[in-house]
């Protein structure tokens, strides 16, 4: 394997093993485009490799310094876009919503305007209520993979981190010991 390759599982392990494991809708990290000069190349094998499990890779924001790599559920990024209150909070931010392509693809100018678009949490897959109030700078109640404002919602976010966190470990671990990430989803 090479060192690039073998890089990137380490990437995947860490940033991607909740949405590999299929308990998140989404994840994405950012690296310098020099650390990964075939990305293209190895978002085509890994789509390969994921599409029998409906995940999908997109690289954002591919031709800046520093690019985005965006793994996603297929089937579940469908299900929140099509979501009528959804729909409605994208399209008042000038979204269109017929497809899923064309939210990413406006995600990515949002991107281009601002590097963390405040509803780029809705693409990652946290609940609208958190969204909504980090946007409007609501008292955050707890903090992990996102932070939450619904307080509601507090003990079932922190069971979701605790979870995310242990199937991040278990990938980490595994990557590090000589596994391929398509050998553990």
């Amino acid at each position: 394997m090479s060192s690039e390759k073998k890089a990137f599982e380490e990437m995947l392990a860490y940033h991607c093993a909740p949405c590999l494991k299929q308990v998140k809708m989404a994840n994405m990290f950012h690296v310098s485009r020099t650390s990964f000069p075939h990305a293209k190349e190895m978002v085509l094998e890994y789509n390969d490799k994921l599409k029998n499990k409906g995940l999908e890779f997109r690289i954002l924001q591919a031709e800046k310094p520093r690019i985005t790599f965006y793994l996603f559920s297929t089937k579940e990024i469908e299900k929140v876009l099509n979501q009528p209150v959804i729909q409605s909070f994208l399209q008042n931010l000038g979204y269109p919503t017929d497809s899923v392509s064309a939210c990413l693809d406006h995600l990515e100018t949002r991107m281009e305007e601002a590097s963390y678009p405040h509803e780029i949490g809705i693409f990652l897959g946290y609940p609208y209520e958190d969204v909504l109030g980090f946007i409007h700078h609501k008292p955050c109640c707890g903090v992990g993979a996102w932070k939450v404002y619904d307080a509601m919602n507090l003990e079932r976010s922190q069971a979701l981190f605790a979870l995310f966190d242990r199937i991040r470990n278990q990938f980490i671990y595994a990557v590090e010991n000589g596994a391929m990430i398509e050998q553990l989803i």
